[in-house]
């Protein structure tokens, strides 16, 4: 199965973003102006390899992915 790269409009809940990655979510890049979110567990349940994802974080990336940009972003509000 071809894993899939998701670029929501709004800001995911995490409970959202863990639906489109199937599992717990894990924060691979935090810049100010892009976060990419993807499945913690991927690699130990084997998810197929991501290329639009891995091609953003430089670095390989399996299962699905979020990439946050603008109001879509995470924000630390403490």
């Amino acid at each position: 199965m071809n894993p899939s790269t998701y670029t929501p409009k709004i800001r995911p809940t995490l409970e959202e973003a863990q639906a489109m990655v199937g599992g717990y979510v894990e924060m691979v890049v935090d810049r100010p102006d892009l976060q990419v979110l993807v499945d913690e567990d991927g690699y130990m349940k084997r998810g197929s390899f991501n290329n639009k994802a891995s091609e953003l974080c430089n670095m390989p990336i399996v299962g699905n992915a979020i990439v946050l940009k603008g109001k879509a972003m995470w924000v630390d509000e403490d």
